[in-house]
């Protein structure tokens, strides 16, 4: 292929986009780690029994701190795309 052809599969132009900061996601998710550690033994502690303090903080309390970076990121996302 020479450089003037497109390099998409339907040969449509596209022009390159601006750079997203993953510096921003990463940072996100050491922060989300960081959480995690700190309070795995309060979470345990919140629940009567210690099995499902474990179950809980080793299965829902990961997804949930997971699903909010997530969705954080997905934020900056946005606003990163709506800025011209």
């Amino acid at each position: 292929m020479s450089e003037t052809e497109s390099a998409t599969l339907i040969a449509r132009d596209e022009q390159l986009g601006k750079t997203y900061p993953m510096f921003l996601e990463r940072g996100l998710l050491l922060i989300g780690i960081i959480i995690y550690l700190l309070s795995f033994s309060q979470v345990v502690q919140e629940f009567n029994t210690k099995w499902i303090g474990l179950i809980v903080a080793l299965t829902v309390y990961p997804f949930l701190i997971l699903f909010t970076i997530e969705v954080i990121g997905r934020i900056i996302q946005k606003m990163h795309n709506d800025v011209n």
